[in-house]
């Protein structure tokens, strides 16, 4: 398995460390750790530099030459907060192999461009950062990450206030192929003996998932034992829970009425998950930017780690 670390040496930066311990990864991972000099508006290209090199000094208050220093010294402290980080994760992941590389550039971009080259499993980014120039992204980078990358991305945070060590994976599903590739991804990971699995399913009257409604007695908020109720908690619930449990995994599960992404948000919250796992084109068949809105609205808003999984 192949991982693309987006690291900046912040704060968040190392969250990812800590994140990397309960997200199920097995030995034998061959991790890039990718740090990248954000440099905004200043041109990368000493072609282009060379071409404004009257007006450099006015507009940036450095010659073309100085620019390029600048870049060369931002490039290099990105090179050391790599290794600094690849030797920190050495420590914990023994069993890993890591690379490291820094570039100058726009953050989200260049992390885009290196997963398009070098073709990751997963890429990992925190959820908020801070450049090596000093600029805070104020989570621009991750969201664009998360939204254009074409491989599964893992929003990494840190968990408030959680005095427990049971390892709790929240999974949404709704009966659809992306809930499913969520589903055999999480089935497919090493999971300590304290992990805990939580499919959760949302009957949402506004966003009509794949295997369609289930009758729903409102009064005692509890499905009605029907035909179309079997067949979609057969569907929905059952099917995921069969892969998971022939993976030895400890699952329980959580059927709920209304809005999908604040279902998922807020039994996330109640239950105390240490991260959620979501399929990147569901849940239901409402779409925005490259995700569906369910999973957008998730990764976005969680107050834990969240893995889209792009299949």
């Amino acid at each position: 398995m192949k991982i693309l670390i987006g690291y900046d040496g912040s704060e968040y930066g190392d969250v990812i460390l800590e994140d990397l311990g309960s997200a199920g990864l097995s030995s034998g991972i061959e991790a890039l750790i990718l740090t990248v000099a954000d440099v905004g508006e200043i041109p990368t290209s000493p072609f282009l530099a060379g071409r404004i090199s009257n007006q450099i000094e006015r507009i940036f208050g450095s010659s073309d030459e100085e620019i390029r220093d600048k870049l060369d010294k931002h490039v290099e402290l990105g090179r050391a907060e790599a290794q600094k980080a690849a030797e920190r994760f050495k420590e914990t992941f023994s069993g890993w192999t890591f690379a490291t590389e820094s570039v100058a550039g726009k953050p989200a971009e260049e992390l885009i461009k290196r997963a398009d080259e070098w073709k990751p499993d997963l890429t990992i980014v925190g959820s908020h950062g801070r450049s090596a120039l000093g600029r805070l992204f104020l989570g621009s980078v991750s969201h664009k990450v998360l939204h254009e990358a074409h491989c599964s991305v893992r929003i990494s945070r840190r968990i408030k206030g959680k005095d427990d060590l049971t390892n709790r994976i929240l999974v949404a599903v709704d009966g659809s192929a992306n809930a499913e590739a969520a589903v055999r991804k999480v089935a497919d990971r090493k999971w300590s003996e304290n992990t805990e699995i939580r499919l959760v399913a949302a009957d949402d009257p506004f966003n009509r998932p794949e295997i369609g409604y289930m009758s729903w007695d409102h009064e005692s908020e509890k499905p009605i034992e029907n035909e179309d109720s079997k067949k979609w908690i057969e569907e929905v619930i059952h099917k995921p829970a069969k892969i998971l449990r022939s993976a030895d995994l400890q699952v329980s599960n959580k059927i709920v009425w209304g809005d999908a992404a604040n279902s998922i948000l807020q039994e996330a919250k109640e239950w105390n998950a240490n991260s959620i796992f979501v399929g990147a084109r569901g849940i239901g068949q409402v779409r925005r930017f490259l995700l569906g809105s369910v999973s957008s609205r998730v990764a976005t808003h969680a107050k834990c780690s969240v893995e889209v999984v792009r299949d």
